[in-house]
């Protein structure tokens, strides 16, 4: 983060889902492929079908559950190339100025680094003239060991003990610059799906668009961080494309704890999601 200041509006790279498919696939692809032992990567509806068979994560499982699809030497080989590409790598924006951010909903620990690094780039120039809090109701008890304290925290003020509830405060908290005052924050709340499971993101953002009318041409900034920025680029582009608004998402490195079982996923929900 310490070249922040020169990287932003300088370095678009490549952290899209064309990282992972352009106009066939990637050299990270095959290799990602060769390793978890599938092949005809060259056929994007194959290729597609056997990443969401084998890779997406079990139902009912969340990002922070553990589960193993890899062998010891798959998952080492794995981690090598992932370490190196731009699935792990941070993602710095490419304008100075958005017509909105958004900012991503995830576990708590997660949500608090996006907030963060968003108010790093605020610091650094980066300004905008309105903020989306993208979460849903999943309730915090059933979460990580920090949604759970946060769960009770919110719960000795009387707040809702929510993804989106847990968003707000934390907003609310972090020490924003000036420019920030009187700008206006939407929170977008997501419920149940039909058949049980919690909102996603796709779930999020056709909510989000019931509030972006008149946005066309426009430039909205999401926040996420990576192995997740290539899928929920191609997810927000998927959703907001008919609005005619410009999608970029940006956010930190990955981590050093996140799983390869978390990266399989996420790289086969982009190949799900590209147009």
């Amino acid at each position: 983060m310490k070249k922040l200041a020169i990287m932003v509006a300088l370095l678009p790279g490549v952290f899209g889902c064309e990282a992972i498919w352009n106009n066939g696939p990637t050299q990270l692809l095959k290799d990602i492929f060769k390793i978890t032992e599938i092949d005809n990567v060259d056929d994007f509806k194959f290729a597609t079908q056997q990443a969401n068979f084998r890779w997406i994560r079990p139902t009912g499982y969340e990002r922070w559950n553990i589960y193993s699809i890899l062998n010891d030497s798959q998952r080492a080989r794995l981690t090598k190339i992932i370490k190196s590409s731009a699935l792990a790598k941070a993602k710095m924006p490419t304008k100075k100025h958005y017509h909105a951010v958004v900012v991503l909903g995830a576990t708590t620990s997660r949500v608090k680094t996006r907030m963060e690094f968003l108010m790093k780039l605020a610091n650094h120039g980066v300004t905008w003239d309105k903020i989306f809090l993208l979460g849903s109701t999943r309730d915090l008890n059933t979460g990580t060991d920090q949604d759970q304290k946060m769960a009770v925290f919110l719960r000795r003020m009387s707040a809702a003990e929510t993804e989106i509830g847990m968003m707000q405060y934390l907003w609310s908290q972090i020490n924003k610059p000036k420019f920030c005052s009187g700008i206006p924050v939407i929170s977008i709340q997501s419920g149940q799906r039909a058949d049980g499971t919690r909102a996603n993101t796709e779930n999020s953002l056709v909510e989000m668009a019931k509030n972006i009318e008149n946005s066309q041409g426009k430039s909205i900034l999401f926040i996420s961080n990576n192995p997740y920025i290539c899928y929920q680029d191609a997810v927000a582009k998927k959703v907001l494309n008919s609005f005619g608004v410009l999608v970029e998402t940006v956010g930190e490195a990955m981590g050093g704890g996140e799983s390869m079982e978390n990266v399989l996923d996420t790289v086969a929900r982009c190949l799900t999601n590209m147009n």
